[in-house]
């Protein structure tokens, strides 16, 4: 495709067989060894498997909304917009249902070939861009450990009474120790 072009269907590969929706066609977009040349990526795709931490995940063969441009550069393709979800779980203070709406930026660059020593790079495999690892580190990452459907850090509750306390003890937690040494010393 030219530059500018938009694609609102499904992801590359119009013809080939990819085992994955997430797999893109860098030859088919026009954007294989075309530095400058770029493609937008709008469309709703099926969460994955795994997207998730204990408490919390999006669901798989959830809607999973791309808001990507692909940028062709002289190293690779750069991919860079927004992943859109709901996550759902339990509240980590009342364990009842919750949903969360989780956008995430994505900025990822995809290299035509890993330089040495470096592992933690994207690599563009036989002209295709593979999204889903990517999605799924980003995704995993924006989950909260601690969902809350109240969103204020604070959260109190008592049971009983309030203890008192000293007025001495609160001036240091150390208070009750330098007594029990005072009093041996006296004996």
């Amino acid at each position: 495709m030219n530059a500018g072009a938009t694609s609102s269907n499904a992801p590359g590969g119009r013809g080939m067989k990819n085992r994955s929706e997430f797999v893109y066609d860098l030859r088919s977009m026009g954007l294989l060894g075309h530095p400058g040349e770029w493609e937008r990526v709008n469309t709703t795709l099926s969460a994955p498997a795994d997207l998730k931490i204990e408490v919390i995940g999006v669901a798989e063969g959830s809607p999973l909304t791309l808001e990507l441009m692909f940028e062709s550069v002289s190293e690779g393709i750069y991919v860079s917009g927004t992943v859109s979800a709901t996550a759902r779980g339990e509240d980590a203070r009342t364990l009842e249902p919750i949903e969360l709406p989780i956008d995430v930026d994505i900025q990822e660059m995809y290299v035509y070939e890993q330089a040495e020593g470096d592992e933690d790079s994207y690599v563009i495999d036989r002209d295709q861009l593979d999204l889903e690892p990517a999605i799924r580190d980003a995704v995993v990452m924006a989950l909260p450990f601690n969902p809350s459907r109240d969103e204020s850090d604070e959260f109190s509750y008592t049971l009983g009474e309030d203890l008192e306390v000293d007025a001495d003890e609160s001036e240091s937690p150390f208070a009750s120790l330098k007594n029990l040494l005072e009093e041996k010393k006296e004996s």
